[in-house]
């Protein structure tokens, strides 16, 4: 797994970080995925149903081609993740069908988002 780091401007007198680019949010989703695919792992409730739903999401994410800017690049993402949301049901689950698991990754790419700003 590749991570990039996010840069202060040096130039800037505010101190303000500088956006990334689609390629660097990608990154930060992948980060997100896999700090999800390990609580998944962890849960002491329908571990498998958990680790199915993140990899369906994450599957999912793959599929999007990174273009545009950040916001326009996670908004097709969380877009696509919503409609596997929406649909995803694992009858296997006594506590979860996985759509939680799926809406909390959903939920930490617009916590990411928002982070970095307009």
């Amino acid at each position: 797994m590749r991570v990039r780091s996010y840069h202060f401007d040096a130039g800037a007198t505010s101190g303000a970080m500088m956006v990334p680019s689609a390629e660097e949010f990608r990154d930060r989703i992948v980060a997100i995925i896999a700090d999800r695919q390990a609580a998944a792992s962890a849960s002491p409730y329908d571990w498998k149903v958990c680790v199915g739903a993140v990899s369906a999401a994450r599957d999912e994410f793959e599929k999007v081609v990174v273009a545009g800017t950040p916001h326009d690049y996670a908004a097709d993402v969380i877009a696509r993740l919503e409609r596997l949301r929406d649909a995803y049901y694992d009858p296997d689950g006594e506590y979860t069908s996985g759509r939680s698991d799926i809406g909390t990754v959903i939920e930490r790419i617009r916590k990411a988002l928002r982070s970095i700003g307009q």
